[in-house]
């Protein structure tokens, strides 16, 4: 029954030839099945697919799932996961085209030197003097006597 199968198992429906293959002998396992022809998932990116093919057998076995046991006949819920699909993949897309352009999110941080140089300016040092261990900051623990052990009888 596909319905009790898991979204894992629906992604790669298809592929069994393949994955008894790669378990036999010790390979990588396939990535996708019959999924792998789905409109959406070709119209991915290709460091995309395995992503949106994961995505895509979830929403999948959750619609297999309303299919076969719920008492609806509409098809809101494979809609609705088609448009969620369809977010993830211009999700994808949108961040891998927001980190090719180097736009950077949130505040600007700082370098790390100037980070230093800032610590070093607001305690005063001079900004080439080096700073003096502490012993007295550091932290020691009472070194504990180890129990004899009791011979037994």
């Amino acid at each position: 029954n596909l319905a009790k199968q898991p979204a894992s198992t629906v992604q790669i429906l298809g592929a069994e030839k393949a994955l008894f293959r790669a378990l036999k002998t010790k390979h990588e396992t396939p990535k996708y099945g019959l999924i792998y022809h789905a409109s959406l998932i070709g119209q991915s990116q290709p460091k995309f697919k395995g992503k949106i093919s994961r995505v895509l057998a979830a929403k999948c076995a959750l619609a297999i799932r309303v299919d076969a046991l719920g008492d609806t006949t509409d098809a809101a819920v494979g809609t609705e996961a088609r448009a969620k699909v369809e977010a993830r993949l211009r999700q994808l897309e949108g961040r891998s085209l927001a980190s090719d352009a180097g736009k950077a999110r949130g505040k600007a941080q700082p370098a790390p030197y100037e980070a230093a140089k800032q610590a070093a300016a607001g305690t005063g040092l001079a900004q080439g003097a080096a700073k003096a261990y502490n012993a007295d900051a550091d932290v020691v623990e009472p070194v504990k006597e180890k129990k004899e052990k009791k011979e037994k009888k």
